[in-house]
């Protein structure tokens, strides 16, 4: 009897399904019953393992609108929440680098409520706290190290195909917006590419994070098929942060280089000299010229930001403690009353940015916030005795130190995608930092 009790709810089930989307499909048209069937596999395949809903959305996040972003990652951190406290019931892993990071992440909602126009901090507000509670949700979803490396080979791939439509854009043209090049001193540059950002020095803030991490998976890949693979991939994206023509980019990514190689093995230092007299020889004169251009201020851009810094730096100074608000609409409104000739939405450095939002308090608890993130990560994960740990660790501090690099003269912590990048890197290192005592190594 029993037998046949459960043979019945096992035939019952499939024609249940089939009512549900059959009700679906007759309320709504074709294209909505396939989204909705796409959204309901999604849901049951996050409910069932929470790090397949992490892997798609680390894939999908450069693609999607910000809405969409900022919705799917909610519904993670809801999914995790029910996983947490109705399945699992596991105690939530922390360490001493979440604690600067809960400071700042304080700093922001004081910021937010004290802000001279809170309903116009609330967007910067939302994106930074989605972004906190992904990291939370990686840290204590991302148990071993096949995961973790699933997830950095997830960003890797997404990476190349913004890097390969970023590539195509300079085959067939694009059109330059006036604004991102001055002609009279680059009269031959005739491309920027941009990709899915809509701006190439956004896409550059990108690519910085992510080079690194294809540059550690190759680094690292025992089996020559992965090393072909992920150089592949790095010289993909290299190739599209030059067609960046971002100055800020190429000198975040050169940092970054440094840094890797400092961490990885000294040695190469040695070769910095060669690249670099070899890259002068190579580069056609219109990049030559652009990089020269970094110390002409003359240079419309050089210009427009250092008259931008420094009405940022009377803006710190009148407000010093509690800064104007948290986000970029306060910082605009208020950046307009001190100079109405230079329309802005960001202060193109984000340590001038978050000082004016946030106050020097707010900058001194991001800054401090960095300095743990970076003495933890290499104190416990660099040189250690396993490899994966140590190069996947260089490759994500490298990330973080040559887009703070390009922080100095464009605010990172402006556009949703990049903000979420950011903040993943900060989550890799915190979950790199739970599996540094496991000793299988990925294959």
């Amino acid at each position: 009897m029993v037998v046949d009790a459960i043979k019945r709810k096992e035939n019952l089930l499939p024609v249940i399904v089939g009512l549900v989307f059959s009700l679906i499909y007759l309320v709504l048209p074709i294209q909505y019953l396939a989204l909705a069937s796409v959204g309901i596999i999604g849901l049951v395949s996050f409910l069932y393992n929470i790090n397949i809903g992490i892997m798609v959305g680390l894939f999908i996040y450069p693609f999607i609108p910000d809405t969409g972003i900022i919705y799917y990652f909610i519904l993670l951190v809801m999914i995790f929440i029910f996983h947490h406290f109705f399945k699992s019931r596991d105690n939530l892993e922390g360490n001493k680098v979440e604690i600067p990071m809960v400071i700042y992440g304080i700093l922001i909602i004081i910021g937010t409520f004290t802000s001279i126009n809170p309903s116009g901090s609330f967007r910067d507000f939302t994106i930074h706290m989605v972004s906190l509670s992904l990291v939370v949700v990686m840290v204590n979803s991302v148990k071993t190290m096949k995961e973790l490396n699933r997830l950095i080979t997830v960003l890797v791939f997404s990476a190349t195909i913004v890097a390969l439509i970023g590539l195509y854009q300079y085959v067939v043209g694009v059109e330059i917006d006036a604004a991102w090049i001055d002609v009279a001193n680059n009269p031959d540059i005739k491309a920027r590419v941009f990709s899915v950002f809509g701006n190439p020095n956004v896409l550059a803030e990108y690519l910085i994070m992510m080079i690194p991490l294809s540059i550690s998976l190759m680094w690292y890949s025992k089996k020559l098929y992965k090393k072909v693979l992920f150089l592949g991939t790095s010289l993909v994206l290299i190739l599209a942060i030059v067609l960046t023509m971002s100055r800020g980019g190429w000198l975040g990514f050169a940092f970054s280089a440094l840094v890797f190689i400092l961490l990885v093995d000294k040695r190469f230092l040695l070769s910095i000299i060669p690249i670099t007299l070899a890259g002068v020889y190579l580069l056609p004169q219109t990049y030559l010229n652009r990089i020269l251009s970094i110390g002409n201020f003359n240079d419309s851009s050089n210009a427009y930001r250092l008259k931008m810094w420094e009405i940022t730096m009377e803006i710190i100074g009148d407000y010093p403690l509690a800064g104007v608000g948290f986000g970029h609409l306060p910082f605009k409104q208020t950046f307009e009353t001190y100079i109405r000739t230079m329309p802005t939405y960001h202060a193109h450095n984000t340590f001038l940015e978050i000082a004016a939002e946030l106050g020097i308090p707010g900058l001194i608890a991001f800054v401090i916030l960095i300095f743990v993130v970076f003495k933890y990560s290499i104190k416990e994960l660099i040189k250690k005795e396993h490899t994966y740990i140590s190069i996947i660790s260089a490759g994500v501090l490298s990330g973080l130190a040559g887009v703070l690099a390009h922080g100095a003269v464009e605010n990172v912590l402006y556009l949703t995608r990049i903000i979420f990048s950011f903040w993943m890197l900060i989550g890799l290192l915190l979950v790199l930092l739970r599996l540094n005592k496991q000793v299988k190594e990925p294959s």
